[in-house]
Parts: structure tokens; C-alpha cells; sequence
């Protein structure tokens, strides 16, 4: 019989894992079934690696073998332009001083834990199925157009209030949502007595009642207001108990005391912070479940909410609508909200006749900022495709219609963290530049991170487009160096990016060299540059501007563009997972700063396509 001759490049295969659930995954790796729900539940089942390295970081956490329940809520959260004026508004405010409203984010609360009343708690092994409970509530068909919102202002509570008719809508799908958690053996009461309202400011000075005032005055007029139903989850030992982030890291000098991490969050009961005589304080760490003393100078207060898990968001309301404020009829008796029914509603709401002053004339914008995601990559589609595809010579050879048909001549190993787009990556930015061109859209300066894949992304979007545009190299955009263990790649040149066919401006000084990134970087890092290097690229240039870069930058390059919070490391990895290739945010300048808003076009979607072997029909 004749022997098979050794293949010379045999095709890489891959494990599929599809057909197993994070938590068998989780089991095959040896966690125990309980801890492996636990940290399921703890990440909202974002993935198996984020729960593997929940474990592995609170290996120490006194309560990891524990069968305590998390606490969950139901909240109906604004999106969009408004969203954002509402983030401004709460970093404003809090320049003023810390109110209750600043223990949360915005929000109306349908079903919650608060005060033991309703008492919505769940097993974890629970959590995955209650987010596919609430994902499959909406009947679109159902959904209101928009949701009227009515300012009301007192000197001891201002918030939105709804109007009666959606307020029972929205308080119709707390039902529904509870009657299917029953379905689960999970029983709990949704919120229908209290008047649903967003809260802006409540239990402040009174020192601080006109600027407040001034400021919910200035929000409402003309402004996108879109809504979603969010499902957060929080570790039960929060309870009683106030947020602080970490700014500072400390390393233990006693055997009691905690390390703190920026980006951590830490639990301090209700109250420590005064009662300490010397500084220091025990708290709890969110990230690792650990407990100990710490110096306070080393945190700041932060929201309440800022350590919750989110598990689910459904879309209800996506229509571009203007709130308009008005002044609260004086007939009308204000709405009182019993101190019982939740943490996050005031004691009370006193009469208010005074009028209330126009808002604000609408919003003009003179230039718009477009940020864009790279394409489909090659590394992450076909994985170790580096020996599949190159001969021993050096000599590229295409082995699948979706691998390129042609890739820049340079050293081979450079394109392991380095790698090009495939073709359906190629295919999605030209979709993205013809549809720019339908839309109108002009491009005045364009961006790209030094990596290939965006500079591939950008030449075809500007060819879709028909743009001659230059485009400049700028290492700045580079994603976090977190990402990157083994260091920054080595890039292409300028000059060697012109020889493989790109029209590159080499005539452009970066604002941030190669050789002057960090070695390393942590998350708040990452966005104080990315957040530096868009102040200095508006500043230098003039017009519409086009990036491309990378799936964090959508984000990293405009929250705090448009007066955001730096998110905490965690969040940083679980807003990536959510931006897919060649997604696109637009920034545009107003009158009072730079807000977020939809590209002009629509996105791109399309499904997976695993390899066909013709021989299974043999």
C-alpha cells in the first residue's frame, strides 16, 4: 500500500465550541458549576473569557462559594442626544455638590429592589434566562411613537415627569415583564403606584436651587429623546452601601489593608467617610471581592450604578422627537412620591407657581467629526493564517475568495499584529463611501490609525465616496496598548504605504509620534490620549473630518469630546464587543459643544459563513 506524502501547508482547522453554552465551556475548563453561574451572572453573560477572568480575580472573595442572590432592576433609560445633555448636565451639577440624583444614572425605574420593597432578586443561574425574557417583551407594533416628558421644578425635587397615558403604557410592560419572570418561579411587584418620572435633582443645598434650576431650564427644548429598557443586576453586599472609584493605586504596607487599582470600584458603608478619624476607611473592592482599609483620598464618590451589571437592553422608543418644557399647570397638584416606594424618588415634591423661562433656541452645527471602524480582518476570520498562506519563498498565495487578492510586499511576520482586511472587509468600506456620497456627505481631512487594516478601510471608503483626499497617518489613534502585550506592531511607512498604492499625506506630522507612546497604558490612559489628540486634530485642521480606526475609538475618541465620564476598564472591553466592523459615529459641533448622532447612512450588517468542504457530498 502506498504511504500519504507529507503535506506541506495543511489548511489550520478550529475547534468549534459553538454548539457548547458558556456555562459547559466554563465546566470543561474545571470551574465548579456554581462559581462558573456566578460569574455568568456577575459579567451578564458577556462572555466565557470575561467570566473566567472574573474568577480568577475574585479566586480571594469571601462570598465566591455563597448562594446570596443578585439584586436586579428594570429601568427605562434615555438614549441618544438627550442622553448625552443629560451626562452634561450631571457632571455640571455635581460641580454644585453631590445630590441624590447623582446615585444613578437617568432613568425611570419600572421593577426595583430598593428599600426591601418588591425585594427583585434571582438565583444566577436565572440571569441569561431573565434578559431573554425581557428581549423578547416588545411588541413593536405597540410601541407609543414617542413618550411625553413634563419639567417640574420645587425647591426640594426637579425631574421629568411622564404623561399619564404613556406612563400606563410603560407600566403595562412592567407587568408583562413580571408575569413572564413568574413563568421563571420569580416573583416580584413592578412599580405602578408611583408616578413614573426621571429625577434630575433632589435633596440639595438650597444655596444651589436657582443654578439647578437654570440648568433642567436649559434641557429640554429640541432634543432627540429615544428610550430603551435596561436589566441591571448588582452584587447584594452594595446594599446599604455607597460607590467609590479608585484614582489612585495602593499597594499594601499592613496585612488589612486593600490594594486599590484605578478603574476599581470600591463599597464603603453608608456613613464611613465621616465617621473616620484618620483617613482611612474598609471598603469593598468590585473587582476582586476583597476587603480591607484603604485611604479615602485615594477614591472619589461615584454613582451607585456605576458597579451594576447590565444584562439586557431592548430598544422602545427610536424616533428623533422634541421634549418641550413647559410650566406645570397651576391647577394641577404636584405628584407626591412616598419615601418607601424608592431610594431613588424623593420624600416629597412641594408646590411650585413659579413660572418658568423659554428654553433655549434649537441647535446649529458647523463641522461634523466621522468615526469609523475598520473592516472584516484576516487574523480573526481565518486565524493562524500567516504558514497557511505563505509559501516557504515568501510568495502569498490566496487560499480562500475572502482572503486578499493582493497584500503589500513587507516582512511577513509583521503582519501577525499587523494584519490587512479581507475581502468582504474591503467590500464593506466601499458600501460605507458610496453611501457617504448618496448621503452628501463631504469630507474635508482624513485620519487613519497606523495600523493596515484602517488604512485599507480609509482608502476605500474615500474611493467610494470619490474623495482625493490625503490621508494622514496618526499613530495617536492606535487602540489601547493594553490590547497589544508584545508591544506596539511595526507598522508600515509612509513612504512604503505610497510604493504599495495608497495616497498618503507624508508631507503630515503626527501629533503623537511612534516613539512617544507608552510602554503601557491603563484604560482612563487610553481615553486622556485619544481625548487629547481630537482637541489638537479639531484645533489644527478646518472642515468635516473622517477617521478610521479602531472598534474602542468610537467611544474613546468622543465621551469625553461631548462631556462623558472615562468608563472603568470593564466597560472599555464590554463596549467593544458591541461595535461591529465599519460601524460609524458622528459628531457634531452645536452652539454648546459637540454631541453624538447617527451617521447619515445606514449600517452595514451580514451574518457569518463558516468554510464549505464540497467532499461531504461525496
Amino acid at each position: 500500500m502506498a504511504t500519504l506524502p507529507p503535506r506541506k501547508n495543511p489548511t489550520p482547522t478550529k475547534i468549534s465550541k459553538e454548539h457548547l453554552t458558556p456555562l459547559q465551556i466554563l465546566l470543561q475548563l474545571g470551574f465548579p458549576k456554581h462559581r462558573a453561574e456566578k460569574a455568568l451572572a456577575a459579567t451578564g453573560h458577556r462572555s466565557v473569557q470575561l467570566a473566567s477572568d472574573w474568577l480568577l480575580a475574585h479566586v480571594r472573595d469571601p462570598t465566591l462559594n455563597s448562594d446570596e442572590q443578585r439584586e436586579y432592576v428594570l429601568y427605562a433609560c434615555p438614549t441618544g442626544q438627550f442622553a448625552e445633555r443629560l451626562a452634561k448636565f450631571w457632571a455640571d451639577s455635581k460641580e454644585l455638590g453631590w445630590n441624590g440624583a447623582h446615585n444613578f444614572m437617568p432613568h425611570m425605574t419600572l421593577i426595583s429592589y430598593f428599600k426591601n420593597i418588591n425585594n427583585f432578586q434571582a438565583s444566577d443561574e436565572s440571569a441569561e434566562k431573565m434578559a431573554n425574557a425581557l428581549e423578547t417583551l416588545i411588541d413593536r407594533n405597540e410601541c407609543p411613537e414617542y413618550i411625553d416628558l413634563e419639567t417640574y421644578i420645587s425647591p426640594n425635587f426637579m425631574g421629568l415627569f411622564v404623561e399619564d397615558k404613556h406612563s400606563e403604557w410603560l407600566k403595562s410592560l412592567a407587568v408583562q415583564y413580571c408575569k413572564k419572570l413568574s413563568n421563571l418561579g420569580i416573583t416580584v411587584e413592578p412599580h405602578t403606584k408611583a408616578p413614573l418620572h426621571l429625577s434630575l435633582a433632589y435633596q440639595f443645598s438650597s444655596t444651589h436651587f436657582q443654578h439647578l434650576r437654570s440648568m433642567v431650564e436649559k434641557l429640554g427644548s429640541n432634543t432627540a429623546v429615544n428610550w430603551e429598557l435596561r436589566l441591571y443586576s448588582r452584587d447584594s453586599r452594595l446594599r446599604n452601601m455607597h460607590v467609590h472609584t479608585v484614582l489612585h493605586t495602593h499597594v499594601p504596607r499592613q496585612h488589612d489593608e486593600l490594594e486599590l487599582r484605578p478603574g476599581d470600584y470600591i463599597y464603603l458603608p453608608e456613613g464611613a467617610c465621616n465617621a473616620s478619624i484618620d483617613g482611612w476607611v474598609e471598603g469593598i473592592s468590585w473587582l476582586t471581592g476583597t476587603s480591607g482599609y484603604l485611604p479615602l483620598n485615594h477614591t472619589k464618590r461615584s454613582a451607585d450604578s456605576d458597579a451594576w451589571t447590565l444584562h439586557a437592553t431592548v430598544a422602545i422608543i427610536d424616533n428623533r422627537i422634541e421634549l418641550v418644557e413647559q410650566e406645570m399647570p397651576k391647577s394641577r397638584r404636584p405628584p407626591i412620591l412616598s419615601s418607601t416606594e424608592s431610594l431613588d424618588t424623593p420624600d416629597g415634591i412641594a408646590p411650585d407657581n413659579e413660572p418658568m423661562e423659554a428654553s433655549e433656541p434649537p441647535s446649529t452645527f458647523s463641522r461634523q467629526i466621522f468615526i469609523c471602524r475598520h473592516g472584516e480582518r484576516v487574523d480573526f476570520t481565518f486565524g493562524a493564517w500567516i504558514p497557511y498562506c505563505f509559501e516557504t519563498n515568501g510568495s502569498y498565495i490566496r487560499r480562500d475568495l475572502n482572503m486578499p487578492k493582493e497584500i503589500p510586499q513587507r516582512n511577513i511576520q509583521d503582519f501577525q499584529n499587523d494584519c490587512p482586511l479581507t475581502t468582504l472587509g474591503e467590500m464593506q468600506a466601499s458600501l460605507v463611501g458610496e453611501a457617504m456620497k448618496s448621503a452628501k456627505v463631504k469630507i474635508d481631512v482624513a485620519f487613519a490609525s497606523p495600523s493596515l487594516r484602517c488604512i485599507q478601510t480609509l482608502s476605500k471608503i474615500l474611493k467610494g465616496l470619490g474623495s482625493d483626499v490625503p490621508i494622514k497617518i496618526e499613530p495617536g489613534l492606535i487602540e489601547w496598548l493594553a490590547w497589544y502585550p508584545n508591544g506596539t506592531p511595526t507598522w508600515m511607512s509612509p513612504d512604503e504605504l505610497v510604493k504599495a498604492g495608497f495616497n498618503i499625506d507624508t508631507s503630515y506630522v503626527p501629533v503623537v509620534k511612534r516613539e512617544n507612546l507608552p510602554a503601557k497604558e491603563n484604560a482612563a490612559q487610553y481615553y486622556e490620549r485619544s481625548f487629547a489628540l481630537m482637541k489638537d486634530i479639531i484645533q489644527s485642521t478646518v472642515g468635516n473630518i473622517l477617521i478610521v480606526a479602531h472598534a474602542a475609538s468610537l467611544a474613546a475618541c468622543t465621551r469625553q469630546l461631548v462631556g462623558g465620564r472615562v468608563p472603568p476598564a470593564a466597560e472599555v472591553t464590554r463596549l467593544v464587543q458591541r461595535v461591529p466592523y465599519l460601524a460609524c459615529l458622528t459628531a457634531r459641533e452645536t452652539f454648546d459643544g459637540w454631541q453624538l448622532h447617527p451617521p447619515p447612512f445606514p449600517p452595514v450588517t451580514h451574518t457569518s459563513n463558516s468554510r464549505f468542504d464540497w467532499k461531504i457530498l461525496m
